[in-house]
């Protein structure tokens, strides 16, 4: 994966949709039978003062919180912060790489020039990011951490909450309330970004902040403008649709995975959720979660799906955006940055290339809703051992770092100098050369970021478009009962969400009765789904939920 395509992975953020409950990185099997939450009104206090900062008008304004759009990189750019952060010295920071490391200090001149404007020097020690959680949980252990620490959520440790302040810096007197405006950029960051980077009823991190909305159905618009159909707005719609686009004799499929935006379509609330007399339910005892199961099945058995989902081929993989991408399945479930990630792949070769993100609907043609998550991709946090005078200097590296598009700082961090690692293309959107390409990966991007925007100036087609899915999706947006909730399960039920999702997709894949279904729910009662259930509802009543 490139930083582009990463990028977009961040901004849409990172979900993990479970049967079980929401099971976090903090479960596993060492992870002690207790458990814990924050959220809600007991962060009231703790939480920064959210202050907007508007350096350069977007040409498509957000609705009700969605991402603004802009339609061209800016041309005039702004210096946002005009004295150095730093005070001349050497930091430390450890970031996860998914890409060639750069050259080091003293051999990269990206680096060179984000230290002159920072006014330090910082060390990057980059891991794997497919080693990150480990080594992270051993230098945790150890109590050796470099200054500046990015963890990506996905790889937060185990009983990470029980241990986080003994290792890195309480920064809630720093940033709580109106503290934040000293650090302009950081209190443009949302309010809810910042619930990620809470523990133990204290601020513990600066967010690079996500979207709420990680995942959608995409849909080949081009493909489907030439059979002359639309997006549908109710289950039966949807029905009528695959039929009318499923054709094996041309090798073409409606369909993919799509199983969690059925759930979603037939009125899902979230992991948990309450029945009529209160009592908490998990998703998977839900007559949406039964309906859905019922509905793909269906639409899997009258030969809609792709073959090689329904043979369980595509788990695990990337084929199916591969299939996506040559038309053999028309609608697939995925990531929302992978919109902008597969245009970049595919315009090139097939200037007709289109793809869309298929507006929500409700089975029964009503209002739609979509369960959010926390909107939290990374957290960057100091070690504790730091004097307060350092832990003001990482803020203000921080601050520089969430500079927003229309910022000379935006500009350095993501694009480097001008003529030396970018220039602009005809539309003037920067592009980076080949010295920028090899010496510029997500280092200091990663310290922290602006709210998301959508941009994309070589195809202000997928901006509108993209602008207009968000605004919409904004507007049928729910917090389920645990949003913005810390919730760190009990490790003997870390089996149960991999165990009732591959019993989920037997039945989805005909391998099982269809009637299996009304058994699932039973089953996870039986191996711990009630015991679950009053773990939640505890954690739930201790935040006041």
């Amino acid at each position: 994966m490139d930083r582009r395509g990463f990028l977009g992975l961040v901004g849409a953020g990172v979900l993990a949709t479970t049967i079980g409950g929401t099971v976090t990185a903090c479960s596993s099997p060492s992870a002690p039978q207790t458990g814990s939450a924050l959220g809600g009104g007991e962060l009231a206090g703790v939480l920064p003062t959210h202050v907007p900062v508007d350096f350069v008008k977007p040409d498509l304004a957000g609705v009700n919180g969605s991402p603004a759009g802009y339609l061209k990189y800016p041309a005039q750019l702004v210096e946002a912060i005009k004295d150095k952060p730093g005070t001349g010295g050497q930091l430390t920071a450890m970031t996860p790489s998914f890409w060639p490391v750069p050259p080091g200090l003293g051999q990269n001149a990206y680096y060179d020039a984000v230290n002159a404007k920072l006014g330090a020097t910082i060390k990057f020690e980059q891991v794997s990011g497919n080693d990150y959680q480990q080594k992270l949980s051993a230098m945790m252990a150890a109590k050796q951490v470099p200054e500046i620490v990015v963890m990506p959520s996905f790889t937060i440790p185990a009983r990470f909450t029980e241990g986080v302040g003994t290792v890195f810096t309480d920064l809630t007197d720093f940033l709580k309330g109106d503290e934040a405006r000293k650090y302009p950029m950081l209190a443009n960051i949302p309010t809810d970004n910042w619930l990620g980077c809470a523990f133990n009823k204290r601020l513990y991190g600066v967010p690079f902040p996500g979207s709420p909305f990680p995942e959608t159905m995409f849909y080949r618009k081009d493909i489907f403008e030439q059979l002359g159909v639309a997006p549908p707005k109710s289950a039966a719609e949807f029905e009528q649709l695959c039929k009318k686009i499923t054709d094996p004799a041309a090798k073409r499929w409606a369909l993919g995975d799509i199983f969690r935006s059925m759930v979603r379509m037939f009125g899902g609330k979230g992991d948990w959720s309450r029945d009529s007399s209160g009592k908490l339910v998990n998703q998977l005892e839900t007559e949406a979660y039964v309906e859905a199961v019922k509905f793909t099945r269906s639409l899997c058995a009258a030969g809609y799906a792709h073959p090689d989902y329904v043979a369980g081929a595509l788990s695990g993989t990337s084929k199916h955006k591969e299939l996506f991408a040559s038309g053999q399945m028309l609608i697939v479930q995925d990531g929302v940055g992978a919109w902008k990630e597969a245009l970049a792949a595919q315009r090139p070769s097939n200037p007709k290339f289109d793809m869309a993100a298929m507006p929500l609907f409700n089975h029964d043609g009503g209002k739609p809703t979509y369960p959010i998550s926390t909107p939290t991709s990374m957290i960057t946090m100091f070690r504790k051992d730091l004097p307060k005078e350092r832990i003001e200097e990482l803020l203000r590296i921080t601050n520089f770092a969430a500079s927003p598009i229309g910022t000379q700082e935006y500009h350095l961090v993501n694009y480097g100098t001008d003529g030396t690692h970018s220039t602009r293309d005809a539309k003037g959107e920067p592009q980076l050369n080949d010295l920028g390409r090899k010496e510029i990966t997500l280092t200091y991007g990663f310290f922290a970021g602006p709210p998301p925007i959508v941009t994309n100036p070589a195809y202000p087609d997928f901006v509108k478009a993209s602008h207009a899915w968000y605004a919409d999706t904004y507007a049928h947006q729910i917090k389920p009962l645990e949003f913005g909730l810390k919730v760190d399960e009990p490790a003997e039920y870390s089996k149960l969400p991999q165990e009732f999702q591959d019993k989920t997709f037997d039945i989805i894949y005909g391998r099982t009765p269809v009637e299996d279904v009304t058994k699932l729910a039973d089953e996870w009662r039986r191996k711990g789904g009630d015991k679950l259930r009053e773990f939640h509802t505890k954690v739930l009543a201790d935040a006041g939920r």
